[in-house]
């Protein structure tokens, strides 16, 4: 069974922000809800909203894979890079790339894509 949450079109496509299944959790788009700040401020909101996806399926950040970093421009990568260090578990950090390009708002700085599992905790004992 698939659970698509956060439909939404804000940048012109229809798409889902959170596709869950049984074993997956698959989200994008993830970028700050307020795009005032500096890349730390939108990094700990795009954190932030990666966070609150993952709690309301009943999962934290121990169930992710792999995160996709976008950053607007590669020089914001020390400063982002910090914020994320002091959010990655120290332990057992998921998986990280982190790539430049331009995104869909010119002031937009960070995006992230992240791939996660269900750990069983939000999905009633099912393993993945």
């Amino acid at each position: 069974m698939l659970e698509r949450h956060h439909i939404t079109s804000l940048d012109g496509a229809r798409k889902a922000q959170v596709v869950a299944s049984d074993a997956l959790i698959f989200l994008s788009g993830m970028h700050p809800d307020s795009l005032e700040g500096d890349i730390a401020d939108q990094m700990r909101g795009a954190l932030r909203n990666v966070d609150a996806a993952l709690a309301g399926l009943g999962e934290d950040q121990r169930s992710i894979f792999m995160v996709h970093v976008w950053l607007a421009d590669m020089t914001d990568f020390d400063a982002m890079n910090a914020v994320w260090n002091a959010w990655a578990d120290a332990d057992s950090p998921p998986a990280r790339t982190c790539i430049s390009g331009a995104l869909y708002r010119p002031d937009l700085r960070v995006e992230l894509v992240v791939t996660a599992c269900r750990t069983g905790a939000g999905n009633g004992g099912a393993q993945a």
